[in-house]
């Protein structure tokens, strides 16, 4: 089985905003949009023709698609 995961030299970046956030509820936009980017190249697959670009941004405004890719992140063991 293929197992999808972040490479390893971007794992420093995902530590830092994970240890910047650890115990605030709301995490700043910057972080958000770096933590979608990451999940997007790295996690998540897409359809053939699917824009990633915009598929981001529309998503970064859906509350439910935000709880999702911050929960990976915190239950990702670092």
């Amino acid at each position: 089985m293929y197992i999808r995961e972040i490479p390893a030299e971007h794992l420093p970046e995902v530590r830092q905003i994970m240890e910047r956030n650890k115990t605030s509820m709301l995490i700043p936009y910057s972080d958000l949009e770096r933590m979608f980017y990451f999940y997007y190249r790295f996690i998540k697959v897409f359809q053939r023709g699917e824009n990633v670009e915009k598929r981001m941004k529309k998503d970064l405004s859906c509350s439910a698609c935000k709880g999702k890719v911050i929960m990976y992140f915190r239950n990702l063991e670092l």
